[in-house]
């Protein structure tokens, strides 16, 4: 199987270019198979006991956390309004969000987001889908997070979305130990 998860079609499999006696195909797609699953294996392992050689990217994020709690400004509902990163290995962007959803009866507008520092450094941009949610539809609220060298351990923030005009403000959060 290649690097891109497809593997030879059925015609690349059998167009080796001279004939080949009977079974010998069928043989080279065992050991090929045997082989694909020493590496998924292998890699496997690597990644579950720290094991992992120095020169590795580092794996994509996987924003599996935990969301929590509800938040409520001015008829707008955010639930899991706290979320818990959990422990995330630096260099590893992960990538909060919230829907935001108007259970009014009128349009609400959303000012610009803004987040605060608790505990830690460098919050990430915050990016909201739409600045106006109708009756009964929602917004995305993203938070892009990447910690470096220098930047390790606890991160808390505190992420404040006027709604209404500034009338009142969503106040969401956002905690993660950011580490090597």
């Amino acid at each position: 199987m290649s690097r891109t998860g497809r593997g030879p079609s059925t015609q690349e499999a059998s167009s080796s270019g001279t004939d080949q006696p009977a079974g010998r195909k069928d043989i080279r797609t065992a050991v090929g198979a045997v082989v694909a699953a020493i590496v998924v294996v292998g890699g496997l392992w690597a990644g579950t006991t720290g094991d992992t050689p120095p020169d590795a990217v580092p794996p994509p994020a996987t924003d599996q956390f935990v969301a929590t709690g509800q938040a409520e400004a001015s008829g707008v509902v955010v639930e899991g309004s706290e979320i818990s990163l959990g422990v995330v290995p630096l260099n590893v962007t992960v990538t909060p969000t919230w829907i935001l959803t108007n259970t009014g009866d009128k349009p609400v507008v959303l000012g610009d987001p803004h987040a605060s520092v608790v505990e830690g450094c460098c919050p990430g941009p915050l990016t909201l889908s739409g600045t106006v949610i109708s009756p009964g539809q929602s917004a995305q609220l993203t938070f892009p997070l990447q910690m470096h060298p220098g930047m390790e351990g606890p991160h808390d923030f505190d992420v404040h979305v006027p709604v209404g005009g500034a009338e009142a403000y969503l106040t969401l959060k956002v905690t993660g130990d950011f580490t090597n």
